[in-house]
């Protein structure tokens, strides 16, 4: 029996893997990526299908194909695959190094959280799977622990597995591994000694990636034990995995997180001394790992023989679709009739454009947010919103809009489109760039329907997997509803649903939404019902959860 048997991996989606990140990534760098409408995927250590099931819900006409070495694992996700009724997902309990190629080829592979916990065999042969295993153009996902960040990671869990040589139990384990994390941020914060600040530093990193970044309390202890105390960890610097997957004809694309493989975050002079310092061969990566003090890669990898092309062709952003939800603010002391606006993100990532077109095109992608735009719709949206508020420009906003101009209208374009890019290549917070459309809706039809995978996981957790492979939190009345959004249901039923309902469950209704949950309970109907039940239901469409 496998260590994955004994305490299966907490399952959970990872945006980076979805097929629409790797095709995008792909064609920004030349490669003519296979549309991932009708696609072929394989998931190389799939565990319970909790990545795969929904990426094969949003993509219902593409194929999915998953392996793992734990069966009980891949027993689990048969069986939720059956309860769901998925069709275009294939689970088959398999070790890499019984790869025989019988499952035929895939134009993308996935393989997150394999390759750094697996001995130098097995990585050998997930590189080998990936090069015969992909078609031509396909593209491989490979995540894996990088130094020089991991030289501090790698000093915790060496202390950590010292201390608990003694314990088989896998939960004794993890306790114990906590209880030393523990014990040495107390003594290393106390003042009489002067001792290194890690310790802290690294509860620190476990609190944000298992309690924040995943939201996943309840399985925390299966993540520690996985991710940090496994028997293998080997954690490798960039340029080594670079030249490991030479070996085995793979060449390099981008990483799925693009931004992260580009100096653009770093301050200009920094970027530049950077660059001076690569080599000719193209090291720049390496050396950014060395200033960011990077842990971890999610790396894109191709076949050999397709060359990536190291520039980015602004006209592909033509064929692309774009999100963004940047709050824009004008710089100071700037004239409003010529204002300079500052767009930052969530994680503090800026843009800074005096550009008209653009300006109002990244307000209007954050006003429809989360649907996306093309760069047309997004271009045409600027200049019909520009010819509203500025009346003295509107001969000529409409000569370009209507082609007549179109010197000006491709001037637009490119500067728009090179600004869309700029933001993307800073962060992917700041703007995300995508094959297709996607499969949701933020509007709300009569009877609404929900990602069933969410609907699913709405009865396990408080946060559930959206459609574009993302994780949203739920609050309490959303988690209510989320489930009931089967698409047999109106608003009335709903409601009458909540109305005869007198468990538990039913008292956040009860409840005034500003008071407690211990606050005072109304008597059903509550007044306002209706109006709860409607703003509960734009929370879930906003959140990507309805299907087109």
């Amino acid at each position: 029996m496998t260590p994955y048997d004994l305490v299966p991996y907490g399952g959970w989606s990872y945006a980076f893997t979805h097929p629409d990140v790797l095709a995008t990534v792909a064609r920004l760098r030349g490669i003519p990526s296979p549309p991932i409408e009708n696609c072929r995927v394989l998931e190389i250590g799939c565990a319970a299908g909790y990545n795969l099931i929904p990426m094969a819900l949003s993509l219902p006409n593409a194929r999915f194909v998953g392996i793992d070495y734990a069966a009980r694992q891949i027993d689990e996700g048969c069986a939720i695959s059956a309860q769901l009724g998925v069709k275009n997902v294939e689970l088959h309990h398999l070790d890499l190094a019984a790869w025989d190629g019988s499952l035929g080829q895939f134009d993308y592979v996935i393989a997150h959280g394999i390759y750094s916990w697996v001995a130098e065999p097995l990585r050998a042969a997930l590189l080998s799977i990936c090069q015969t295993a992909l078609t031509p153009n396909g593209v491989a996902y490979i995540s894996y622990n990088t130094y020089p960040g991991w030289h501090m990671m790698e000093a915790m869990r060496r202390m950590m597995l010292y201390h608990i040589r003694g314990i088989d139990e896998p939960g004794q384990r993890a306790t114990a591994a906590k209880e030393l994390i523990g014990f040495l941020v107390k003594a290393t914060g106390a003042a009489s000694y002067r001792l290194s600040s890690y310790p802290s530093a690294y509860e620190h990193l476990l609190n944000g990636y298992f309690h924040g970044v995943l939201n996943l309390p309840d399985r925390a202890d299966s993540l520690f034990l996985h991710d940090e105390l496994e028997a293998v960890n080997d954690p490798c610097y960039f340029h080594e995995f670079l030249a490991h997957a030479a070996q085995h004809g793979l060449a390099y694309v981008a990483d799925a997180e693009f931004s992260q493989g580009l100096p653009t975050s770093l301050p200009a002079e920094v970027a530049a001394n950077l660059n001076a310092m690569a080599q000719p061969d193209g090291d720049v990566g390496q050396y950014l790992d060395f200033v960011v003090n990077r842990t971890f890669r999610r790396s894109l990898l191709c076949r050999a023989e397709v060359t990536p092309s190291p520039a980015i062709d602004l006209a592909v952003l033509d064929t692309l679709y774009f999100a963004a939800r940047a709050s824009g603010l004008l710089a100071p002391g700037t004239d409003p009739e010529a204002a300079s606006v500052e767009f930052v993100a969530g994680d503090g990532a800026k843009l800074t454009t005096d550009h008209p077109v653009t300006i109002v095109a990244f307000t209007h992608l954050k006003s429809i947010w989360p649907r996306r735009a093309s760069l047309a719709e997004a271009q045409e949206m600027a200049y019909v919103q520009l010819m509203e508020t500025n009346p003295h420009l509107r001969a000529e906003l409409y000569a370009a809009l209507t082609g007549t101009d179109a010197e000006r209208q491709a001037e637009d374009r490119r500067l728009l489109a090179a600004n869309l890019l700029n933001a993307y290549c800073t962060s992917g917070e700041l703007v995300s760039l995508h094959t297709q459309p996607g499969a949701f809706t933020t509007a709300i039809g009569p009877r609404p329907l929900a990602s069933s995978w969410a609907r699913w996981e709405a009865a396990k957790r408080t946060t559930v997997t959206d459609l574009r492979l993302r994780r949203v939190a739920l609050t309490p009345r959303c988690r209510y509803l989320l489930p009931l959004l089967d698409g047999s249901r109106d608003a009335d039923a709903l409601r009458q649903v909540i109305e005869a309902d007198e468990t538990e469950a039913a008292l956040i209704w009860r409840t005034p939404p500003s008071s407690p949950p211990d606050g005072p309970q109304i008597e059903l109907p509550l007044p306002g019902l209706a109006e709860q039940i409607a703003d509960t239901l734009e929370q879930i469409a906003s959140s990507a959860l309805l299907w087109e």
